[in-house]
């Protein structure tokens, strides 16, 4: 799809507006005030522009939709999706959502569906199961917006927005070695794709690069929850090389870990520090409150749709752009021990 001679981009550029709020005065949005409406009408008019799919300036029942496909709806995706629905009903633009629930078959079937239905863009985060990704060579084939989502495609052109999970394992276990813990456990889902970018695999390098004598290094993978992860971290605590912190891939898991920890009998964060991961609500309500890792997740959401909702309006251009968004470590109780010297 070739950008055309007069785009949404010129008119916003004029004027001195958003394209999502230029695509809405278009399409005769309510919120749009009637002096902003107006010059953004004539400007177009002299230009001769129409958005695409919209028969006229003023079609305001013909709305604009958005395919969004995740694998499961956990607080991640629910966030990721908070932030594209919120960015895309600005613009003037409809989502529809569906859940692979990580089966290639029941994916392939939501993208033929969703062609049929005609939507306008797709935002996906693709399964572990898509080897064979001929159904989103397709959606490229018929000039329709892919941007990819969490897991990057390795065999078809799409941007892609990723969070930097790699990075956020180097975070926190540097954030537990200067507050002077040494003996760290990773407790938590091994990842089946993009191995080299994992939470894991930037953990693992963090403790290559700063190994010490005395510092071992132990990961423990398996896809717990707050139960199961209590029943593992009960089986560590009384092994032989106990840790000193946890790091957990999951707040639920951390939250499993605390309360073994506690049940044990020791303190913390004076005896062991935890830490989780993607800092859900319940991270600050535990006692001792839990340090977590901040994911913005709602922030990869409204720029992959900003992202989509410019080529729907631009014209699609194939792009492997790749945008990493960056966590952050959130200190709280649950690691806030003071820096030991000497072994004290």
């Amino acid at each position: 799809m070739k950008p055309k001679a007069a785009t949404l981009k010129i008119i916003a550029d004029k004027l001195g507006l958003s394209i999502s709020t230029v695509s809405r005065a278009l399409r005769g949005m309510p919120e749009i005030n009637t002096e902003t409406r107006e010059a953004v009408l004539e400007f177009s008019k002299n230009l001769n522009y129409k958005l695409p799919s919209v028969a006229n300036a003023g079609a305001v029942d013909q709305a604009f939709l958005i395919a969004v496909i995740v694998p499961e709806l956990n607080f991640f995706f629910q966030q990721v999706i908070k932030g594209i629905e919120e960015n895309a009903l600005l613009a003037g633009f409809s989502v529809v959502y569906a859940i692979s629930n990580e089966s290639y078959g029941r994916e392939l079937t939501l993208v033929n569906r969703l062609i049929n239905h005609k939507v306008d863009g797709f935002l996906v985060c693709k399964t572990q199961e898509s080897t064979n990704e001929e159904h989103f060579k397709h959606i490229v084939k018929l000039n329709k917006p892919l941007i990819f989502l969490d897991r990057k495609s390795h065999k078809v052109p799409g941007a892609s927005f990723l969070i930097n999970h790699k990075l956020a394992g180097k975070k926190v276990v540097e954030h537990l070695l200067e507050k002077g813990y040494k003996r760290i456990y990773f407790v938590g889902t091994e990842t089946n794709y993009n191995k080299d970018s994992s939470l894991e695999q930037g953990v693992l390098e963090a403790m290559e690069s700063n190994r010490k004598d005395d510092y071992s290094r132990n990961f423990v993978f398996g896809d717990f929850d707050l139960e199961s992860a209590y029943e593992k971290a009960i089986e560590i605590l009384n092994s032989n090389d106990r840790p000193d912190a946890f790091i957990a891939s999951s707040d639920s898991a951390a939250a499993g870990i605390l309360k073994a920890v506690r049940d044990q009998g020791y303190n913390i964060p004076k005896d062991i520090g935890i830490i989780g991961y993607y800092d859900k609500p319940i991270s600050s309500a535990l006692t001792p409150t839990l340090s977590s890792v901040s994911i913005p997740a709602t922030e990869l959401g409204k720029r992959a749709v900003n992202m989509l909702i410019e080529q729907v309006h631009l014209g699609f251009e194939i792009s492997d752009a790749t945008i990493l968004l960056e966590p952050e470590v959130v200190p709280r109780e649950s690691t806030n021990l003071q820096r030991r010297f000497f072994g004290l």
